[in-house]
């Protein structure tokens, strides 16, 4: 076990006994004292070996967003680290919580990526520019995504008071064409590109391709991006997804399991993270339905995981956070 697994469950043993305490009416100041050490040591482990994240060995993905009840899945969110910087896709709401709750430093965030332009993906945007731009000289978070992100990004700085050129929210542009896709962000060997399909433009969805010294990763939100060329031949994609069941329920356009998997295939990727499923039994039921319909390498995404992609080889490594 490592350290964060060895703090981890001391801090929930202390927790339990501590709680168990308070309801018995035996809560004592040594025991508030031992959780504070616990909760001080967990904290203090998470953030160092999070900073693992950080350094230039892999490319990797980690899953965060919150568990949306009301609407049975979790709300979108997927961080992307590669050279030392942060990318988020999707700020749903509770993103920054998310983030900060599992000790990722928001002040090495690049910018934020919309796979649309609509609440569900940009909720949290504005808290993520307060809290990433806090303690830094640069008071501008750029945010990238479909045609439709320049009005949502004008109307956001309106209500803050934000002019979106010296600090706020500032708005890339263009957004890529069906076929085309458009570079982003070039630095240090990293390469991140936005694609779409004709489906997927006209419906103002995009995806987004991570490319760092022989490695890739797609996160192409819920839409059906990932059908497009350049998903092709990726090491993983991030897609999200919803059980039969519950897409039916919700009687929204979210992406089916087994639709994902249809797409997947046709991108032949290494491995297929469908995101998106509130608790492990939806996951469950997700992977059923994916593999039903023929994909085999495929993992449901629980918050917290980490997907890896180390430079050294080609394997891709799956753990928590």
């Amino acid at each position: 076990m490592n350290a964060i697994g060895k703090s981890s469950v001391v801090f929930v043993t202390l927790s339990g006994l501590f709680w168990g305490g308070w309801v018995l009416g035996s809560q004592t100041p040594e025991g508030q004292e031992a959780l504070a050490r616990a909760y001080e040591a967990y904290s203090e482990e998470q953030a160092a070996a999070n900073e693992d994240l950080f350094n230039g060995t892999a490319l990797r993905a980690v899953v965060c967003g919150e568990i949306n009840a009301e609407q049975r899945e979790t709300t979108p969110c997927i961080g992307v680290v590669a050279v030392g910087r942060l990318f988020i896709v999707d700020a749903g709401a509770g993103a920054t919580s998310s983030l900060s709750r599992h000790g990722i430093p928001l002040e090495r965030l690049e910018a934020v990526l919309l796979t649309q332009a609509r609440l569900e993906q940009s909720a949290d945007l504005s808290r993520l520019h307060g809290e990433s731009t806090r303690d830094r000289d640069n008071a501008l978070l750029p945010v990238y995504g479909p045609a439709d992100t320049q009005r949502l990004v004008d109307g956001l700085n309106q209500a803050r008071g934000f002019d979106g050129a010296v600090n706020g929210l500032q708005a890339w542009g263009p957004g890529p064409e069906p076929g085309s896709p458009v570079i982003v962000f070039e630095a240090d060997g990293l390469v991140v590109s936005a694609f779409t399909t004709v489906e997927d433009g006209f419906a103002g969805r995009v995806g987004y391709r991570f490319d760092y010294r022989g490695r890739s990763i797609v996160v192409s939100g819920d839409g059906a991006v990932i059908s497009a060329d350049a998903a092709q031949g990726v090491d993983v994609i991030l897609q999200g997804a919803q059980s039969r069941a519950v897409a039916a329920m919700s009687g929204g356009d979210h992406t089916t399991a087994a639709q994902a998997a249809a797409h997947a295939q046709a991108a032949d990727p290494g491995l297929t993270v469908l995101t998106g499923a509130e608790n492990q039994i939806a996951g469950q039921v997700q992977i059923a339905e994916a593999r039903a319909a023929g994909l085999d390498d495929v993992v449901a995404g629980k918050l917290g995981m980490v997907i890896e992609l180390p430079l050294a080889n080609s394997e891709i490594n799956v753990r928590s956070l």
